[in-house]
């Protein structure tokens, strides 16, 4: 119960994850307080952080407790048939590109897994918001994650509805987009709007579109490009479908942006579960 509070950094939090009451987690780590002597939480109105004692407690125990599940883990035979919850958060982007395609199949490969994904465009703390792992593009990751590369880098493209295009002159060059509209996307992680990165051959250049709606979810810029907003850069394996049926065409053709690899991450210091290995595993041979 200890570990489950400090890796929350809630009693509310871990008392949710272990399915008791709160009042139960902090009656029991008062309990382990009194028999040590010592505080091992700093307790706020917002939050829980450990003392000094606690982090070196934590150190000693986390090892103990992990061979501890892994040993329940095995008794009950999940070692080798994966079951149980498996929380994922990610972007739209890898939920649409790669999760929604291999849903059908890894279940019926793992039908006990219980899979929750929440698809925010946010960055969250995995730990403390209790996910056992995140999708993310890059390998930008804070130091005690360990990271597994899923899909290789790919690219996007410019799109616009006909009707859109038709009614106006047609960008020839990147820096003619900055008289057309745009539908562009805000950082969740700096707050900045992310600029549209272009390359042709061994040319690149950076482009921030002055005319732009600011949407952050991806699934409703294409939207809102369908429907003649304005110019959106997006996956190219996203709009495949829309460039067939002639309701997106690309502007800018010989241009495209970069996307960087995609990764699943989790923490490197907790065990994984079997449900968790699985759906790496899944991932990573998926044809």
């Amino acid at each position: 119960m200890f570990v489950a509070v400090a890796e929350a950094g809630s009693f509310s939090e871990a008392a949710r994850r272990l399915g008791i009451s709160p009042s139960a987690v902090s009656q029991s780590i008062r309990g382990l307080e009194k028999r040590l002597r010592t505080p091992l939480f700093r307790r706020s109105t917002r939050s829980v952080s450990l003392t000094d004692v606690g982090n070196d407690y934590l150190l000693a125990a986390a090892p103990a407790v992990e061979r501890l599940r892994q040993a329940a883990e095995d008794a009950s035979g999940r070692g080798g048939r994966p079951a149980g919850p498996l929380r994922l958060t990610m972007p739209r982007a890898p939920f649409d590109l790669v999760i929604a395609d291999v849903m059908i199949h890894f279940k019926d490969a793992f039908p006990e897994v219980e899979l929750e994904i929440a698809v925010e465009a946010r960055l969250v703390d995995i730990v403390k918001q209790g996910y056992d792992a995140g999708l993310r593009f890059g390998n930008h990751l804070e130091k005690d994650m360990v990271a597994v590369q899923i899909a290789p880098p790919s690219s996007g493209m410019l799109v616009a509805a006909p009707a859109y295009l038709a009614s106006r002159l047609a960008p020839e060059s990147p820096s003619d987009l900055l008289h057309h509209r745009a539908i562009v996307c805000r950082s969740q992680i700096t707050g900045s709007i992310i600029p549209w990165t272009l390359i042709s051959a061994d040319e690149g250049i950076q482009i921030s579109p002055s005319e732009a709606t600011i949407v952050h979810d991806l699934a409703s810029q294409i939207d809102l490009a369908i429907r003649g907003l304005g110019i959106v850069n997006v996956p190219s394996a996203m709009v495949k479908d829309h460039l067939d049926r002639g309701v997106l065409a690309r502007v800018l053709p010989t241009w495209s942006s970069p996307i960087e690899a995609l990764y699943i991450y989790f923490p490197s210091r907790r065990h994984q579960s079997a449900a968790l290995r699985a759906f790496v595993g899944f991932l990573k041979n998926r044809s």
